[in-house]
């Protein structure tokens, strides 16, 4: 693990628990599903996406996270979520830890330099979202010209 990784993982542990409860406090500004979960269930949902966030910043590997993303993807869609709604819910989990962190390290160069970590694996997670989705729009559009007689 590089220097700069340890530093994020660190700062990221330091910030966690204070980012879990506000999560779970604002869970209805993330997603408006999110609202209709009980405390303790959200809290553990959450609870997995910042170890995974947190695994990411260990080891800076985007593939576990990518895996997971998915994973979790289909179970808020299994569970009723419109997809594009998880697009803005990895965005704004990413927000809230980076809000979270600025309030805990105040403005500098630390606080920058973690920003930019929690940026890229929110943009990670965001573009596989956005691939799946495309992915999810084409397949049902091969079905539909199957189902017209159409190769359009």
């Amino acid at each position: 693990m590089s220097s700069m990784a340890q530093h994020h993982a660190e700062l990221f542990r330091v910030v966690r628990p204070e980012a879990l409860a506000r999560l779970v406090e604002v869970r209805g500004s993330i997603d408006p599903g999110f609202a209709a979960i009980p405390a303790e269930v959200i809290r553990g949902q959450f609870d997995m996406v910042l170890d995974r966030i947190q695994s990411y910043l260990v080891t800076e590997d985007p593939d576990p996270y990518r895996a997971f993303a998915a994973r979790w993807m289909a179970m808020r869609v299994s569970a009723g979520e419109p997809a594009q709604n998880l697009v803005h819910a990895v965005v704004a989990i990413g927000d809230v830890v980076v809000q979270v962190a600025q309030a805990r390290l105040g403005p500098g160069s630390q606080l920058t330099d973690f920003a930019r970590a929690i940026g890229r694996m929110s943009f990670i997670g965001s573009r596989l979202l956005v691939e799946h989705l495309a992915d999810e729009l084409e397949q049902r559009r091969a079905h539909y010209r199957a189902l017209a007689g159409t190769s359009r």
